[in-house]
């Protein structure tokens, strides 16, 4: 990875172009045409897939509902009284009254047959084997499309209704007639005698259906480019098909290869398959439909999205070429320009025409090469009257050494006389100076602090002749900690210059360092016994925005403004403070300063 990235690095400007046209142009438009093509056919087929669900829903619906037209017709012959009778007569009479029964029957059954189209025949078989068929297509007592089966208790639809009790559908059968094959279904339903129920039943009825009614519902048009629709039954037989020639047959579990073998849709490379299972009749609707044809629209619109998207990347592609042979003339210009100011001839000046970024950094270059000649000349004139005004400087300095060792000389004239507490005086002065001058901002050890503290107000007490008193507790754990330099002084003054303004005596100052309960913070207190804050004062001191933000903070505070704001400048927002105060009592100020920042 890290070979690819610095080949890619040394590459020049135009072939890096190149590379990035190639990654952000022509692959992410070819990944997204793909994505799109493959998004919008999968939703195209979807959406068609729903749609033909609907239509085989809507097919299953209207055979329920043509089916509903036969069974009602069964249950018409299945309550009618006369029919009941002469069955009774076929089956226990004598032969001539058998004869007149068989009569009755048919013409009952005629009467039937006429009131629902589609129906081929209506046949009463009786348990004895005597049957009765009305056929409507001969018209004829002799001559019915049962005529093959000698006793009809051996036919498929007799069978099927023989140990049910509601009505039974029979899949479509193929018969030969006169050479030319057809093609029914049958509903069969048996018959009872309602005054001799537990006999049980004394005859099947047996309607036979044109199987072109279901044909008729599910295929409105014969000739279909896009797809057909058949019915199976619940072992994959076809009980409907576009052509009668499948009917019957068993499909096998390939249905794609059913419908191209039977003469559909072979020229599709791909079939789509949608099936929907009726539960009241337990038939399968399916439809088999062309993709290709069905989603032609949307291949016509992808063929000329992918020209479109050729011609943009072509264009863009001389774009970029074109442009990449300017950005190589540009920057070999400006490159060789800075070479040859390199070599140190800074008379040199680059000439680009153009008014892009490139014409901007040539120009820019030429002002500060001249810039550059200009400010060598005033850095050549410049060093020497530096080193000139070094000397005088040298000349005209006084060392902070020489304080030192002069406050020390006079130091040991007061010891040599007997003035201990001038020498004392001029020993601490000399510290406090030291303390003082040396760096203000850097950190010192609290326990340094504390001692400069202790000079600095002994210095104090001999300015106000022991006016008040002082103690320093700082607990032993913090002597590894550091604060910065004179931050606690301030707060020390200002104590003793407002605290103890007119105080002769008794005044008491108090200073305690010890680490917070929380373990966060170094906890410093710096309290009084003198004349106290008036409360508007205190209130206006503990509000951090206003000490930070308010410029108009009168003469009293502005001490103490100053410190927190130096407090504040140190140790960022985690720093703060809290003032106590009541007038004529006492002030207590405790600053809060972050632990981590003080190791």
């Amino acid at each position: 990875m890290h070979s690819i990235i610095r080949r890619y690095n040394d590459l020049k400007i135009g072939k890096k172009l190149i590379i990035i046209f190639l990654l952000i142009s022509i692959i992410p438009i070819i990944l997204l045409q793909v994505f799109h093509f493959t998004s919008v056919r999968k939703t195209m087929t979807s959406q068609v897939d729903e749609i033909i669900q609907s239509d085989l829903i809507q097919i299953s619906e209207r055979t329920n509902l043509s089916l509903e037209n036969y069974t009602n017709l069964m249950y018409q012959i299945y309550v009618d009284e006369n029919v009941i009778d002469q069955v009774m007569i076929l089956m226990n009479g004598t032969p001539t009254r058998r004869a007149a029964a068989k009569s009755d029957i048919r013409e009952l059954l005629h009467r039937y047959t006429s009131v629902v189209e589609g129906v081929r025949s209506i046949s009463l078989v009786c348990k004895n084997g005597e049957s009765v068929t009305y056929d409507f297509a001969t018209d004829s007592s002799m001559y019915n499309i049962w005529n093959r089966f000698k006793d009809m208790r051996i036919a498929p639809p007799y069978l099927d209704a023989e140990n049910k009790s509601g009505m039974v559908i029979t899949p479509s059968m193929k018969f030969d007639e006169n050479g030319v094959k057809k093609y029914y279904f049958h509903i069969s339903k048996r018959l009872y005698n309602f005054d001799q129920l537990e006999k049980g039943s004394i005859a099947t009825v047996i309607m036979t259906v044109d199987e072109e009614v279901l044909n008729t519902i599910c295929n409105s048009s014969k000739e279909s480019k896009t797809g057909i629709n058949f019915i199976l039954d619940d072992a994959g037989k076809v009980i409907s098909y576009p052509s009668e020639a499948y009917v019957a047959m068993s499909t096998g579990e390939n249905l794609e290869a059913f419908v191209r073998e039977s003469g559909y849709l072979q020229s599709s490379h791909n079939i789509g398959i949608n099936k929907y299972k009726d539960e009241s009749t337990g038939w399968t609707f399916v439809n088999a439909y062309d993709t290709d044809e069905m989603l032609k629209d949307v291949r016509r619109i992808q063929i000329i999205t992918v020209l479109i998207s050729s011609i943009i990347i072509v264009v863009v592609g001389l774009i970029i070429f074109y442009t990449t042979r300017t950005f190589n003339k540009s920057v070999n210009t400006i490159v060789k320009g800075m070479q040859t100011v390199q070599a140190g001839d800074l008379d040199k000046r680059i000439s680009v025409k153009s008014k892009d970024e490139f014409g901007t950094i040539a120009a820019n270059f030429n002002i500060m090469t001249a810039r550059v000649k200009e400010l060598l000349q005033q850095i050549s004139s410049a060093k020497d009257r530096q080193r000139h005004a070094e000397l005088k400087a040298l000349e005209a300095q006084i060392n902070p050494h020489f304080l030192y060792n002069t406050l020390d000389s006079i130091n040991w004239m007061a010891i040599e006389h007997g003035e201990n507490e001038i020498s004392k005086a001029l020993s601490n002065l000399g510290l406090i100076l030291r303390h003082s001058v040396s760096k203000v901002e850097e950190k010192t050890p609290i326990i340094a602090e504390c001692d400069f503290l202790q000079r600095y107000l002994e210095l104090q007490q001999i300015r106000y002749e022991g006016a008040f008193k002082y103690e320093i507790n700082m607990q032993p754990e913090l002597k590894n900690l550091y604060i910065h330099k004179l931050l606690i002084q301030p707060f020390v003054e200002n104590a003793i210059l407002h605290g103890f303004e007119g105080i002769e005596e008794g005044g008491m100052l108090s200073i305690n360092m010890d680490i917070s309960e929380d373990n966060r913070f170094l906890q410093i207190s710096i309290a009084d016994n003198g004349n106290g804050i008036e409360e508007e004062l205190v209130n206006k001191m503990n509000n951090r925005d206003a000490v930070i933000n308010d410029d108009n903070i009168d003469k009293a505070g502005l001490g103490l403004k100053n410190a927190f704001s130096r407090l504040v400048m140190y140790y960022g927002g985690m720093a703060h403070w809290n003032i106590n105060s009541v007038e004529k009592i006492g002030t207590e100020i405790t600053l809060y300063i972050p632990k981590s920042e003080c190791e």
